[in-house]
C-alpha cells in the first residue's frame, strides 16, 4: 500500500522564525524519528514537502504500511508540541488531514465501484486489480480513533458484499421431510377465513393483529409444547430481555448496519406539558394529528425497539470476566414482541411488523454451543414433523449475525453458523410471492459478540455464544394450514398443551355490527 497526506499542524503561535532551521530539523525527523519500529530494509513515511504560514506548518507525508503518514503525522504532532512547547512556549492547536490519498490492491476486484460509497472518501479511482482511495477532512480524532483503517476496511466488505448472493441464492439443503402438501386442510391463505370466524382482526398500524381469544390460546399451547419439549429437558432458565435497545448496544451487535430495518425510539422533548401544549390544541380541535408539529416535539433517539430479541443477552456480559467451567448458562425469553420494519406490502398474518417468539441464547465452550444449537434443532423439527406432521426443509445460510451486522462471511469451514426451518406451503404467500414460510433459525456466533461485548474467560479459553428463535405466530399459522380450525380435529398433543391453559378452548366474542 502507498499513502501520499497532506496536512496542516495549527500552532498557537507564529513560527516563520523556525524556517532557517526547519529544514535539518524535517531531515532529522525524517531519519530518526520516522524510522522507529520500521524494519531497516523497508521504507517507512517520510516529509517531502513543508511550509510555514504564520501559525500553520503545512506538510505533504508519503509512506507505506510499514508507517503510515497518519501515525507519522501524530508521531510528528507529538513531538513538535514537546519541542516547541520546551523551548518557545509554543503549543499544538489543532491537527487537520485536508487530502490522503491511499494505493492498494483490495482482495477483490471490485465489480461496481459506484456502489462503494464511505463517509470521508471523496472519490475511489479504480484501474486494473488497484484502487486510489482518495479522503477528505480528516481531524485529529479520525486519526487517533483509527477511521482510516476502519474506512479501508469497510471499503473490502462492501467489494465483497458484492460478490455475495441474496439469502434464497446462498442458501443449502440440509434436510427436509417427505412431501406432506396434500394433508393440508387449507390450500390457501387463511387470514379472511380468521378475520371472519373473530380469531384474529387487524389493527390500525400495517403488519400489527389483535389476536383473539382462540388465536391466542392456540399461540400460548404452542410456546407450552416449546418449553415443555425443549425448554425443560434442556434446562434452560427463563428470563426477561430488554426491548428497548440502547444505540450503544445495536452498534455493538452490529444491528446500526440494518437501521432501515428498524423501529426507533425518540422521548419527548420535556416532561412538562407545556411544551406540548399547541400540539394538544390542534388535536382537540381538528381531531386531526398534525405528524409534522409531533416529530418537533421528539428529542434523538435513544435507541430502537428489539429487532433480533437477543440484544440484551450479549449486554449482561458486557466487559465482564467469566468462568468456563461454571459454563454453559442458558436462558430463554418469551418477554413480549419483536419489531422489524416489513415497509408495504404486508396483506397476510404470515410476515407482521410485529411478531412473536421464544429465543434460546446460550454462552458456553464452543463444543458446549454447538451442541446446544444443534440439540435445539433437532427438538424443534421434533414439533413440527411429528406433532404438527407439517412439510418442511432445513437450509444452510448466511450467518444471520454477519447479515445484520453488514458482514461478508469470508471463510468456508465445516461448522454451520446458521440453520433456518422452513414449512412448504401449498399456495403463494400474500406477502411475499414464494411458497414457503421460515418459522425458526439456529445459530452459532463462534467468539463474534464476545469480542464485540469484549467479554472473555478467566483463563483465556475461547467463549462462544449462540441463539435459536423460534416464531409462534408462525407456528400457530402453518398449523392451522395443515390442521384446520375444528379444535376436535387438532392433534393430541396440542388439545393437551390448551386444556392444561384453559377450563375449555376459547370461543370469540360477538359484536352488534
Amino acid at each position: 500500500m502507498d499513502f501520499a497526506l497532506e496536512a496542516t499542524i495549527e500552532l498557537s503561535k507564529p513560527i516563520e522564525f523556525l524556517t532557517q532551521t526547519f529544514p535539518s530539523l524535517i531531515a532529522k525527523i525524517n531519519s530518526e524519528l520516522f524510522r522507529k519500529g520500521v524494519p531497516k530494509e523497508q521504507e517507512g513515511s517520510r516529509i517531502v514537502n513543508w511550509k510555514i504560514a504564520g501559525t500553520k506548518l503545512f506538510l505533504r507525508i508519503e509512506g507505506t504500511t510499514y508507517l503510515r503518514p497518519h501515525d507519522a503525522l501524530l508521531r510528528l504532532r507529538n513531538f513538535l508540541a514537546e519541542k516547541l512547547g520546551k523551548e518557545h512556549g509554543i503549543g499544538v492547536r489543532n491537527l487537520f488531514v485536508k487530502e490522503y490519498e491511499i494505493r492498494f490492491k483490495p482482495k477483490k476486484v471490485p465489480k461496481q465501484m459506484v456502489e462503494v460509497k464511505v463517509p470521508w472518501v471523496r472519490e475511489i479511482i479504480q484501474k486494473d486489480k488497484e484502487l486510489l482511495v482518495k479522503l477528505q477532512n480528516l481531524d485529529s480524532t479520525a486519526l487517533e480513533d483509527r477511521y482510516v483503517e476502519r474506512i479501508l476496511r469497510r471499503i473490502e466488505e462492501k467489494i465483497s458484499a458484492q460478490y455475495v448472493k441474496g439469502k434464497a441464492e446462498t442458501s443449502e439443503v440440509i434436510k427436509k421431510s417427505k412431501p406432506k402438501i396434500k394433508k393440508y386442510k387449507f390450500k390457501e391463505d387463511i387470514t379472511e377465513e380468521l378475520i371472519k370466524r373473530g380469531w384474529v382482526k387487524r389493527f390500525t398500524t400495517a403488519g400489527v393483529w389483535h389476536f383473539l381469544p382462540p388465536m391466542t390460546a392456540l399461540i400460548r399451547a404452542i410456546e407450552q409444547i416449546i418449553v415443555e419439549r425443549i425448554a425443560k429437558p434442556m434446562e434452560f432458565q427463563e428470563i426477561f430481555l430488554p426491548r428497548l435497545i440502547s444505540l450503544e448496544t445495536h452498534m455493538k451487535k452490529g444491528q446500526l448496519a440494518i437501521p432501515n430495518d428498524l423501529f426507533w425510539v425518540c422521548p419527548p422533548i420535556s416532561k412538562n406539558i407545556e411544551e406540548f401544549e399547541d400540539f394538544v390544541d390542534y388535536v382537540e380541535i381538528t381531531q386531526t394529528i398534525p405528524k409534522d408539529l409531533l416529530m418537533k416535539k421528539l428529542d434523538l433517539p435513544i435507541g430502537a425497539i428489539s429487532y433480533a430479541q437477543c440484544e440484551g443477552f450479549y449486554q449482561i456480559f458486557e466487559k465482564e470476566v467469566i468462568d468456563l467451567d461454571k459454563l454453559p448458562l442458558k436462558f430463554f425469553d418469551r418477554f413480549g414482541p419483536t419489531w422489524r420494519y416489513e415497509a408495504g406490502g404486508l396483506k397476510g398474518l404470515e410476515r407482521l411488523n410485529e411478531f412473536y417468539r421464544i429465543e434460546f441464547v446460550y454462552i458456553g465452550s464452543p463444543d458446549q454451543v454447538v451442541k446446544i444449537r444443534d440439540e435445539v434443532k433437532d427438538r424443534t423439527l421434533e414439533i413440527v414433523d411429528k406433532i404438527f406432521d407439517l412439510e418442511w426443509r432445513i437450509d444452510k445460510v448466511v450467518p444471520v449475525y454477519l447479515e445484520h451486522a453488514g458482514k461478508v462471511e469470508e471463510e468456508k469451514e465445516d461448522l454451520v453458523k446458521t440453520y433456518d426451518l422452513t414449512i412448504i406451503l401449498p399456495f403463494k404467500t400474500l406477502s411475499k410471492a414464494e411458497k414457503e414460510l421460515e418459522i425458526a433459525s439456529f445459530h452459532v456466533h463462534k467468539d463474534f459478540y464476545a469480542e464485540r461485548f469484549n467479554f472473555k474467560d478467566k483463563a483465556g479459553r475461547t467463549v462462544w455464544t449462540g441463539c435459536c428463535g423460534l416464531g409462534p405466530t408462525r407456528f400457530a399459522y402453518v398449523f392451522l394450514l395443515r390442521h384446520g380450525l375444528n379444535f376436535d380435529e387438532w392433534p393430541e398433543e396440542v388439545k393437551k398443551a390448551v386444556k392444561s391453559l384453559y377450563e375449555k378452548f376459547p370461543q370469540t366474542f360477538e359484536v352488534v355490527s
